[in-house]
């Protein structure tokens, strides 16, 4: 039985829009993920909640339904419509958004949060899959990288952008503020977004394959298994540090909620995006000397971010450089130069992923990834952070969280070892699937083909 046949790219100008869609919508789901952290002391003071609670909602109660719609959309995305799963995603999340912003109480806000949750689902695996679709080998990992700064983006709009309507008009109206969007880009999606060619589809006599059975596929792929690994373990970290770094602003170096999310949304800005965008400029340029580039890129970068993150979290409160007339916090410089270098793993893992499956399997082998990460990452890492905070608390006071972060960052070191490790298999993955010698598409041979999917 054949496989079904590869899309072929499209004009460099339709893949280039669809690009900047897609990364708009992206960058609206991660700011509607972070505004709650930037949120977190405005929402703590009316609810009365504890850092123990708010860790739950800012990680479990949000990652609880994402990591278990993940896979049952990413399938449907492969097997349906990715431009249909993701208009309907985006207009999910963005609803439930809104939604937080009308929470009287922290259950109504855990249910709010609940509903973001499985609209994001349903918002990077088709992104994905759409996006390697539209650009051929040479281009796909500077193209994921592109929508990979997404992210921080999204960090910028989530805090600095939350931070200053929150301070102007109230926390509330930061969750109505970043919903909003998000319906007109969901309907843009659908009505210009690319239709899957019938010759790239799911072949009519192919057996239908389990969710299980998926997943174990999947799974059986080394190094997919230890880039997810790397990339959930280095994220025990990363989101915790995501959650909390806005209110260790506050408490450790005495800022304000709004000097808080300028500074953290100005590192996202420069390092994050500056990460993402390199990393995959950097991965296309060195896989011509050996594939094991493609992951070995990333493994550096961890193992590089480790040292400026303990110095990070030793910097004492109030330290500062000027820079010509500015006073500029020691931990905002360095927020930059950790940003960069925890930004360059996602275009990079997401464009292996690509190369590892087949082009109707895309979509679930990046819901695998995320999954992996967000069960090993995001549900341990806030939630951690904010327990061991709470236990330190009487003996540290407001420096409990700065400990807890410095104790957490460690995992930098095993994330980037993992990749290390992951990079050594890539090489032989891919010619197990047949793709190593894969040749280039002509980007720019033909718009993709319509159909009335």
């Amino acid at each position: 039985m054949m496989a079904p046949m590869e899309e072929r790219p499209a004009r460099p100008a339709y893949a280039l829009y669809i690009l900047l869609l897609l990364l708009a919508i992206n960058s609206l789901s991660y700011a509607d993920r972070h505004v709650f952290s930037v949120l977190i002391p405005a929402i703590k003071t009316e609810f009365g909640a504890s850092d123990s609670l708010l860790g739950l909602v800012g990680g479990p109660g949000f990652v609880a339904s994402y990591v278990l719609f993940s896979m049952p959309l990413a399938r449907f995305a492969d097997r349906w419509s990715r431009r249909g799963v993701l208009t309907l995603s985006a207009t999910l999340w963005s609803a439930a958004t809104a939604a937080c912003g009308a929470a009287g109480n922290m259950l109504q806000m855990s249910i709010a949060r609940l509903m973001v949750g499985i609209g994001e689902a349903g918002g990077l695996p088709p992104a994905q899959s759409l996006l390697a679709s539209l650009y051929d080998e040479r281009r796909r990992s500077s193209a994921m990288g592109v929508l990979s700064a997404s992210t921080y983006i999204g960090v910028v709009l989530g805090l600095t952008g939350g931070a200053a309507v929150a301070a102007m008009w109230g926390w509330r109206w930061a969750f109505f503020a970043l919903a909003i969007p998000g319906f007109p880009l969901a309907l843009l999606l659908w009505l210009t977004g690319p239709r899957r060619s019938k010759a790239a589809q799911t072949p009519s006599d192919e057996p239908s394959e389990s969710l299980w059975r998926a997943i174990r596929r999947c799974w059986s792929i080394p190094s997919l298994r230890l880039l997810g690994l790397g990339v959930g373990t280095f994220n025990i970290f990363g989101y915790a540090a995501a959650i909390w770094k806005p209110a260790f602003f506050m408490r450790s170096h005495g800022m304000t909620i709004v000097e808080a999310g300028s500074w953290l949304g100005i590192g996202a800005a420069i390092g994050g995006i500056t990460g993402s965008l390199l990393s995959g400029v950097i991965v296309d340029r060195l896989r011509v000397r050996g594939e094991e580039w493609q992951l070995r890129v990333p493994a550096i970068a961890f193992l590089l971010a480790f040292p400026l993150f303990i110095v990070m979290f030793t910097l004492p409160g109030g330290a500062a450089v000027q820079i010509g007339g500015l006073r500029v916090p020691g931990v905002a410089l360095l927020s930059i130069l950790t940003g960069m270098m925890a930004a360059m793993w996602a275009g990079p893992s997401f464009g292996a992923a690509a190369r590892l499956v087949l082009p109707h399997q895309r979509a679930q082998a990046t819901a695998m990834l995320v999954v992996i990460i967000n069960v090993i990452g995001s549900a341990f890492g806030p939630v951690l952070g904010g327990i061991v905070s709470d236990l330190l608390a009487d003996r540290f006071g407001a420096e409990s969280l700065r400990i807890s972060l410095f104790s957490l960052s460690v995992l930098t070191i095993f994330g980037g070892l993992l990749f290390w490790r992951a990079s050594v298999h890539y090489p032989h993955d891919l010619t197990r699937v047949g793709r190593s010698d894969e040749a280039p598409s002509l980007l720019g041979e033909g718009k993709m083909k319509e159909s009335t999917l």
